[in-house]
C-alpha cells in the first residue's frame, strides 16, 4: 500500500469514512494469460485502491477486455468515492453498466450502486447554475437527482422487489422532500415512510438502514420523540452504524429541550469518529447557545465562544462547501463587519445546502448584511426569501418588520408585527418595536399644548400601546437596571405624559435609577439633564415643588460638567430652559420674588425670550398697579402677532371692568379677538373660546321682554354656540369649550339633564378647576337633586377655594334654602335645619364682604323665614330655644332690611325692602311674641306631663326589677336544694357502695371450709344423653304432683310475680348476698316439657310444655327480697347463662351465648346440672361474686329469660 505521503502527492485524502471498510486492500484484477502461457490461469492486475490514477480510462478498458465481474467494477468505482471523487466513480459505473449490459444480474447490484452515488452527488452539488456557466452543461442537484431517478427506474424494471432499490428509492423521496415545497414534501414523506416501514417489516426489524430513514422521515415531520426511539433502536442493536445515530439522538434531544443530553451525544460520535464535519459543527451551535444566554462579562462567554470557532473551523477545513459551517462562519464576520466575507459564505451556504432551513439562514444572513449596509430593498427581498422558506422563522419576520419601518412604511409594518405578535405571544422584541409604533402614532395626535386625540381609534392606539409595552416591562423580573430599557421607559412616560402623571413620573425615576447605577461603575456617565428637568416638571405640578426646586437646581450645577465632557452639547438651551423652569416652580409656589428675578436673569442672557416677559406681565396685573398694563402694551408691541401674547392681552381685556351693558359690536376683547382669527389664525383655539364666551355673556344680560328680544337672545346663544363648537372641533379635548355649551344649553333650552352629561365630563378632565364642580352643582340644583349639588359645592369649596369664596357659599345657602321649601310640608322637622344650615352659609358669605347688601340681603331675607317657618310649626315640633334663637334673628334682620334700604344700589327697590322691615318690626314682632308665649306654656305643661310620666315608668321599672329579683332568688334556692339533694344522695351511694364491698368480701371468706377447700355445690355430671342428678329428677316428680296445691300457694306466686314486674333498677338481693333466682318460669316449663315420663333421654326435650310453673321454692325467694329505701338498685349478673337443654352435650343449643339479663340463684344452681354450664363449673363461681354488683339497665320482665331464645 502506499503511504501517507504519496495519497497527498496523488491528490488523494485518507480515509475518513468507516463505510468503505469492505473494499480489498488491494483489488487483483485477474487477467487472460497471453499464447506464450497458456496453462497459467492466476495472473492478475494489482489496482491499490489509495493510489488510483486520475484518469480510470485504462481500468475501464482493462475491465472490458477481461470481461471482469461486476464486483471488480464496483470496488474501483467506491474506492474513487472513498476518495471523495465522486465523478469518477459515476464515470466508471456508467461504462460498467454498458460492459455488462446483457446480464441482468450483474446489471442490477451497478444499479444500485450507480443510484447511490447519484445521490451523494446531488447532495455535494449546487442547487443553482453557477454564475458564467452554461445552463445546459451545469450539474446541479436537480441534475443528479434526475439521473438518480433513471437509474432507480432501471433497477425496478429489473427486480421491483429488490430491497437495495426500494431502501434507494426511500432515501431519494427523502431528498425530494427537504427541496419541495410543503404540499409535495408531504408526499415524498409519505412515500419514504411506506418504503422503509415495508422495509423493516419484512426484515422483521433487521435492516438498521431502514430504521435509520423512518427516523428522518419522523424528524422530518417534527416527531422528534418517535425518532429518537428509532435512533436509539438503531445504537442499541448496530453501535457501529455509519451514519452514527447518535447525531439524530442529539438532534433529537435538541429538540425535545434537553441541549445538554444532546451535546453528550455529539461528543460522543464526535470521540468515535474525530473528522466528522456534522458532530463538529452541532458542538458548535451547542457552544454558540450557551453564549446568548451568558452575559459577555462573564468568562464563560469567552470560552464558549472559543469553542464556537474551534468545531467551525475544523468542520470548514474538512469541508469546504458545508453549509452549516458557511453559516456559522457568515454570522460571526457580520459581527465583525466584516460584510464581504459574510456574502460569499452565506451564498455558499445557499447554493450548496439541500435543507430549506440552512437555505434560509443563508438568506438571514444576507438580509442582515444588506440591512446594515442600508440598502433597505434587498435586504426586504433576502429577509422575505428567508421567511418562505422557513416556516415559522422569528428572526426573518422581525427583519421585514424593521425594514419597513425603515423604508417609512408603517402601516405595513404594523401589520408584520401585529401578525407575529399574534403568532408569537411572548415575544417581546415584536412587542417592543408594534407598541413603539402605536406610541408614535399617539404622540403625533397629541399637540405639545394639549391632550386633543380623542378620536376612538386614536384612544385605542393609546391603550394598545400601553398594553404592549407595560406586557414587556412586566418581564423585567429583576431589580438590575438595563439601559436597553430606557427607551421603553421613556415612550411609556410618554403616553403617560396628560392622563397619568404619577405613572409617567415612575417611568422617568426608572430611568434615573439606571444612569444612577451606571454612575457608581462609570465615572463618565452623567443623568441626562433633560431628564432631571421633565421630572423636576412633574413635581411641580403635583405640588411638591421642594423636590422640583432641588431637581431644576441640580441640573443646572451640572452644566458646566456636561459642557467639560461633551463640546457639542448646547448648554446655554438648556440653562434656558432650566432656569425659565425653575422660576415659574417659584411663581407656582408662591415666591414671586425669586420668580422675578430668576425671570429677570434670564432676560439679561435673553432679552427677546418673550415666555420670561409674560410671566413677568401677568405678576404686574395681578399684583394691580401701571406696571402690568405698560408691560403688556409693550409686550404687544414687541411680538403682536405671538398668539400666546395675544391670548394673554385678551384675558386682560377680559378682566377689564364694564360699566354699562356689553355692545357685543364694541367690545374690545371682541375686536381683539376677531382681529387674531382675522389676520393670524383662523384656527386659534384661545380667539374662538373667548368669542364664544362674550356671546354667552351678552346673551345672558340681553333683555327677554318682547318676542323679539327673545328671539335676538336665542340667535346670540347660538352664535355663541357655533365658535365654542368651531372650538371642539379643533380641540375635542377641550373643556372650557365644552363648558360654554353646556351653559347655553341650560341657560337658553333648559336643557339640564343634557348639561349634567357635559359638566360630569368637564369635570373629569378639569380636575383643578372649581368654576366645573360649580356649574355642575347649578344643574343639580336645578333638577332638585340637592344632595350631589351640595356634595359639588362642597368640593369646589374646601379643594379649591380654601373655604372662602362667598360666591361658592351663597350657593350653598340657596340650595339649602331650597331643600328647606321643598321639605317645608313632607318634613317639617327637616325642613328647619335646611333653613339653618342656609342661615350659616349666608352668615359665612357676609363675613368674607361684610359691605356686600345682596350678601346682608341674603342673611335678613333667610332669618324672616325662619321666624315665619317657626311661628306657624306645631308646638311639637319646635322648641323654645328655635323661638328664641328665630327672635334674636329677627331683630338682626329688621336692622339689616333698614341698612340694606339706605344703601347706594340696593338689590332691589328701597320701598320694597323698608316695607318688609316694618312687616318685621310690627306684625312678625307680635306674632314672635304669642308664639313664645304659647310654646313656653306648652313645654311647662309638657315638662310636668314628663316628669309624671317618668316617675311612674320608674316606679314601674323599679317593681319589674324586685320582682326579677325575687324569682332570681327562688331559683337560686331550689337550685341549691338540688345541689343539696344530688349531694346526699351521692354519699348514700357511696355508703351503699362500701358496705355492699364489705358483705361481698365476706361473703367470698364464707366460701372456704374450714379445710381451705371450696365448698361443692353440684353434684353429679354433666348431662349426657341419659338424665341429669337425682336431686333434680326428686324436684321434678314434686313438682309434677304438685296438681293439688291449695289457693293460698296460687296467691303467692301471683304476688311474687307482680313484685317482679314493678322491680325497675331496683337492687336484689339474698339474705346470705347471693343472686336471686332469675326467672325460672322458662327454664321449669323447660324442664318439665323434657319427658313426660320422667325419663332420661334428651330426644324428647323441648317439644310440648307443662302446665305447671313454679315449685314451692318460689315463696322463699320472695321472702328473700331486699330493696334498700333510697340507695341504688345493684345490677343482676352479667355473666349468669344457663344452657336449654340439660343433655346432649354437642347440641347447637349449648353453643349460644346468653342475654345478661336475669340472675340465677346458688339454689337453682344446685338444682341443675352441670350440662346448664356453658363455660364450665369455675367460670360460673368465679363470676359469681361480680354479678352482684353490677347494674342493670332495666328491670327483667316476664318472658324474657335467657334461655328464650334457645326455645326452637
Amino acid at each position: 500500500m502506499a503511504s501517507s505521503a504519496a495519497l497527498l502527492l496523488n491528490g488523494l485524502t485518507p480515509l475518513r469514512h468507516s463505510r468503505y471498510a469492505d473494499i480489498p486492500h488491494s483489488i487483483d484484477i485477474p487477467v487472460s494469460a497471453g499464447d506464450e502461457d497458456d496453462d497459467d490461469e492466476t495472473a492478475v492486475v494489482e489496482v491499490d485502491p489509495n493510489g488510483l490514477p486520475d484518469d480510470p480510462t485504462e481500468l475501464c478498458t482493462l475491465l472490458e477486455n477481461e470481461r471482469s465481474p461486476r464486483q471488480f467494477w464496483m470496488y474501483i468505482a467506491l474506492a474513487y468515492a472513498k476518495h471523495e471523487r465522486v465523478d469518477i466513480a459515476i464515470e466508471i459505473m456508467t461504462k460498467g453498466l454498458q460492459a455488462r449490459a446483457g446480464d441482468a444480474a450483474e446489471k442490477l447490484p451497478m444499479l444500485n450502486l450507480l443510484t447511490w452515488l447519484y445521490l451523494q452527488r446531488s447532495r455535494e452539488a449546487a442547487r443553482n447554475v453557477p454564475e458564467g456557466a452554461i445552463a445546459s452543461e451545469a450539474k446541479t442537484k436537480d441534475y443528479y437527482l434526475q439521473l438518480a431517478t433513471q437509474a432507480l427506474n432501471e433497477s425496478s424494471r429489473l427486480d421491483p422487489s429488490s430491497v437495495i432499490s426500494g431502501l434507494a428509492r426511500g432515501v431519494y423521496s427523502v431528498f425530494k422532500a427537504s427541496v419541495s415545497t410543503s404540499t409535495e414534501k408531504g408526499h415524498h414523506l409519505d412515500t419514504a415512510t411506506k418504503i422503509f416501514d415495508d422495509a423493516i417489516r419484512s426484515s422483521r426489524s433487521g435492516n438498521m438502514l431502514a430504521t435509520l430513514g423512518k427516523a428522518r422521515v419522523l424528524y422530518a415531520r417534527r416527531r422528534f420523540d418517535k425518532a429518537l426511539e428509532c435512533y436509539q433502536e438503531v445504537l442499541l442493536k448496530r453501535p457501529d452504524m455509519d451514519p452514527d445515530p447518535r447525531l439524530g439522538i442529539g438532534l433529537c434531544f435538541w429538540n425535545l429541550g434537553h441541549k445538554d443530553d444532546a451535546a453528550i451525544a455529539w461528543e460522543r460520535a464526535l470521540e468515535l469518529d474525530p473528522a466528522s464535519k456534522v458532530a463538529h459543527i452541532l458542538l458548535a451551535l451547542y457552544h454558540l447557545s450557551v453564549t446568548a444566554a451568558t452575559p459577555e462579562y462573564d468568562p464563560k462567554f469567552m470560552e464558549n465562544y472559543r469553542q464556537v470557532i474551534d468545531h467551525t473551523q475544523k468542520a470548514y477545513k474538512i469541508d469546504k462547501n458545508f453549509p452549516m459551517a458557511c453559516t456559522t462562519f457568515s454570522s460571526h464576520f457580520f459581527s465583525k463587519k466584516g460584510y464581504t466575507q459574510c456574502e460569499a459564505l452565506a451564498k455558499k451556504a445557499i447554493e450548496y445546502s439541500d435543507v430549506a432551513a440552512v437555505t434560509a439562514d443563508g438568506w438571514y444572513l444576507l438580509g442582515r448584511k444588506w440591512h446594515a449596509e442600508g440598502d433597505w430593498e434587498k435586504a426586504l427581498t433576502y429577509y422575505r426569501r428567508s421567511d418562505s422558506l422557513r416556516e415559522g422563522w422569528l428572526p426573518a419576520k422581525l427583519g421585514v418588520g424593521q425594514v419597513q419601518v425603515l423604508m417609512k412604511d408603517i402601516s405595513s409594518a404594523k401589520y408584520t408585527f401585529e401578525a407575529v405578535v399574534q403568532s408569537y405571544p411572548k415575544c417581546l422584541e415584536a412587542k417592543t418595536i408594534l407598541g413603539t409604533l402605536y406610541a408614535h402614532e399617539v404622540l403625533q395626535s397629541i399637540p405639545r399644548t394639549g391632550f386633543a386625540a380623542s378620536k376612538e381609534d386614536v384612544t385605542d392606539l393609546h391603550r394598545r400601546a400601553i398594553h404592549l409595552l407595560e406586557s414587556v416591562r412586566a418581564t423585567w423580573k429583576d431589580k438590575k437596571t438595563d439601559p436597553t430599557r430606557e427607551a421603553l421607559l421613556l415612550t411609556l412616560a410618554r403616553l403617560y405624559e396628560n392622563d397619568q402623571p404619577d405613572k409617567a413620573l415612575s417611568c422617568l425615576q426608572a430611568v434615573h435609577d439606571i444612569y444612577t447605577q451606571l454612575r457608581e461603575t462609570d465615572d463618565e456617565t452623567m443623568v441626562p439633564l433633560q431628564l432631571l428637568n421633565n421630572m423636576a416638571t412633574f413635581h411641580w405640578h403635583n405640588e411638591k415643588y421642594d423636590l422640583a426646586r432641588q431637581l431644576y437646581q441640580t441640573a443646572l450645577s451640572s452644566i458646566p460638567e456636561l459642557k467639560e465632557k461633551d463640546d457639542t452639547a448646547d448648554t446655554d438651551a438648556l440653562a434656558t430652559t432650566l432656569t425659565y423652569n425653575l422660576a415659574r416652580c417659584e411663581e407656582a409656589a408662591g415666591n414671586l420674588d425669586e420668580a422675578t428675578k430668576q425671570y429677570e436673569q434670564l432676560l439679561a442672557r435673553h432679552d427677546d425670550y418673550v415666555d420670561a416677559n409674560m410671566r413677568l406681565a401677568y405678576m404686574a396685573l395681578r399684583r394691580g398697579g401701571e406696571e402690568g398694563p405698560r408691560r403688556i402694551q409693550r409686550l404687544m408691541q414687541s411680538d403682536g402677532s405671538n398668539l400666546e401674547v395675544r391670548a394673554l392681552y385678551g384675558w386682560y381685556l377680559g378682566k377689564q371692568k364694564r360699566k354699562t351693558a356689553i355692545n357685543i359690536a364694541e367690545d374690545p376683547e371682541q375686536r381683539h379677538y376677531k382681529h387674531s382669527l382675522q389676520y393670524h389664525d383662523k384656527h386659534d383655539r384661545y380667539s374662538l373660546t373667548g368669542m364664544g364666551n362674550l356671546y354667552l355673556l351678552t346673551a345672558r344680560e340681553m333683555r327677554r321682554d318682547s318676542e323679539a328680544e327673545k328671539e335676538k337672545r336665542r340667535k346670540t346663544y347660538e352664535k355663541a354656540v357655533e365658535f365654542f363648537d368651531k372650538a371642539l372641533q379643533l380641540d375635542p379635548k377641550n373643556a372650557y369649550a365644552a363648558q360654554g355649551v353646556a351653559i347655553a344649553m341650560v341657560e337658553d333650552r333648559k336643557d339640564l339633564k343634557s348639561a349634567v352629561q357635559v359638566f360630569t365630563k368637564v369635570k373629569e378632565t378639569l380636575a383643578r378647576d372649581a368654576h366645573a364642580l360649580v356649574n355642575l352643582g347649578h344643574c343639580l340644583a336645578g333638577l332638585e337633586q340637592w344632595g350631589r349639588a351640595i356634595e359639588n359645592y362642597e368640593t369646589a369649596l374646601t379643594k379649591f377655594q380654601h373655604g372662602k369664596d362667598p360666591t361658592t357659599l351663597t350657593c350653598l345657602g340657596r340650595v339649602w334654602f331650597a331643600k328647606g321649601k321643598k321639605e317645608r310640608e313632607s318634613e317639617p322637622e327637616k325642613s328647619l335645619e335646611s333653613f339653618k344650615n342656609a342661615l350659616d352659609y349666608a352668615k359665612r358669605a357676609l363675613a368674607i364682604a361684610p359691605d356686600n347688601v345682596m350678601f346682608m340681603f341674603n342673611v335678613a331675607f333667610v332669618q324672616f323665614q325662619i321666624v315665619q317657618f317657626s311661628i306657624n310649626l306645631p308646638e311639637t315640633l319646635r322648641t323654645l330655644e328655635d323661638l328664641e334663637a328665630a327672635s334674636k334673628g329677627l331683630d338682626e334682620a329688621i336692622q339689616m332690611f333698614t341698612d340694606v334700604a339706605h344703601s347706594k344700589n340696593p338689590p332691589y327697590p328701597a320701598p320694597e325692602i323698608e316695607a318688609r322691615s316694618t312687616m318685621g318690626r310690627n306684625t312678625l314682632r307680635k306674632q314672635m311674641e304669642r308664639a313664645l308665649q304659647k310654646q313656653r306654656e306648652y313645654e311647662e305643661k309638657n315638662a310636668f306631663k314628663l316628669a309624671e310620666a317618668r316617675r311612674k315608668r320608674d316606679e314601674d321599672i323599679a317593681r319589674r326589677q324586685a320582682a326579677a329579683d325575687a324569682v332570681r332568688r327562688d331559683e337560686e334556692d331550689r337550685k341549691r336544694a338540688i345541689a343539696e339533694q344530688r349531694r346526699k344522695m351521692q354519699e348514700e351511694a357511696r355508703e351503699y357502695a362500701e358496705r355492699k364491698a364489705a358483705e361481698e368480701m365476706a361473703r367470698d371468706d364464707g366460701d372456704f371450709d374450714g379445710d381451705g377447700e371450696k365448698r361443692k355445690k353440684r353434684s353429679g355430671g354433666g348431662g349426657g344423653g341419659g338424665g341429669g342428678s337425682s336431686k333434680r329428677k326428686q324436684q321434678k316428680d314434686e313438682t309434677v304432683g304438685s296438681d293439688t296445691e291449695s289457693d293460698a300457694a296460687g296467691a303467692a306466686l301471683a304476688t311474687a310475680a307482680k313484685a317482679r314486674r314493678n322491680r325497675s333498677k331496683s337492687a336484689i338481693t339474698d339474705d346470705d348476698g347471693e343472686k336471686p333466682p332469675a326467672k325460672k318460669r322458662k327454664k321449669l316449663t323447660r324442664r318439665r316439657a323434657a319427658s313426660p315420663g320422667g325419663g332420661g333421654g334428651g330426644a324428647g326435650r323441648g317439644k310440648f310444655k307443662s302446665s305447671e310453673v313454679v315449685n314451692s321454692s318460689d315463696d322463699d325467694d320472695l321472702d328473700d327480697l331486699v330493696v334498700p329505701a333510697s340507695a341504688p338498685a345493684p345490677a343482676a349478673a352479667a355473666a349468669a347463662a344457663v344452657s336449654a337443654d340439660e343433655g346432649g352435650s354437642g347440641s347447637k343449643a349449648a353453643q349460644r351465648k346468653r342475654k345478661p339479663r336475669a340472675a340465677v340463684s346458688d339454689d337453682e344452681e344446685e338444682e341443675e346440672g352441670m350440662g346448664d354450664n356453658l363455660f364450665g363449673e369455675d367460670e360460673l363461681e368465679k363470676g359469681a361474686a361480680k354479678a352482684d354488683v353490677e347494674m342493670p339497665d332495666r328491670a327483667p320482665t316476664p318472658g324474657g329469660a335467657a334461655g328464650d331464645e334457645d326455645e326452637d
